[in-house]
């Protein structure tokens, strides 16, 4: 079963598959885990600094707009410390992302996809996304943010 608040799939990241009833992660005030999308982008940007393909996964993901937001409301696709007072995110679960692409079980349209599968692509080697196909279609705003990142993952600026 797919639990809707922490994106878990039969029960791969807690052991138990249970649905949003159910989910660990869930505040027991009846409250959801909130994490803060301006928090998280600073966050995801520090952890990237000397990694320029994991940098250029997360400044397009930033400059595209939607997908850290996203990522905010389904801290079950994020790598969190629950050590801690607070639940504190710490990247992205790249695999979890693209198992989630994969299963079609993110609300977005065909082009906001399509930049979620980019970003996944170059910030771990494991998500093989084809490229041709995830930049056909893209409209020339998504293209260009896709080009910058490529360049970026590439270490070269980007050339106009």
């Amino acid at each position: 079963m797919f639990c809707e608040y922490c994106g878990d799939v039969d029960g791969a990241e807690t052991g138990v598959d249970h649905d949003e009833r159910d989910c660990p992660w869930y505040d027991a005030d009846n409250g959801a885990v909130t994490i803060d999308p301006d928090e998280l982008a600073d966050t995801l940007k520090t952890v990237a600094d000397g990694s320029p393909c994991l940098r250029a996964a997360i400044n397009l993901l930033v400059d595209h707009g939607l997908w850290i937001r996203c990522l905010a409301e389904r801290p079950g696709l994020l790598l969190i410390d629950y050590t801690g007072p607070a639940p504190e995110p710490y990247g992205v679960d790249w695999v979890k992302v693209v198992e989630a692409l994969a299963a079609k079980e993110l609300p977005a349209s065909s082009g906001e996809l399509r930049i979620l599968a980019i970003a996944a692509s170059l910030a771990d080697t494991a998500a093989r996304i084809p490229l041709g196909d995830a930049v056909s279609g893209l409209d020339a705003t998504n293209l260009d943010r896709v080009l910058t990142a490529i360049c970026e993952a590439n270490g070269r600026p980007r050339a106009r």
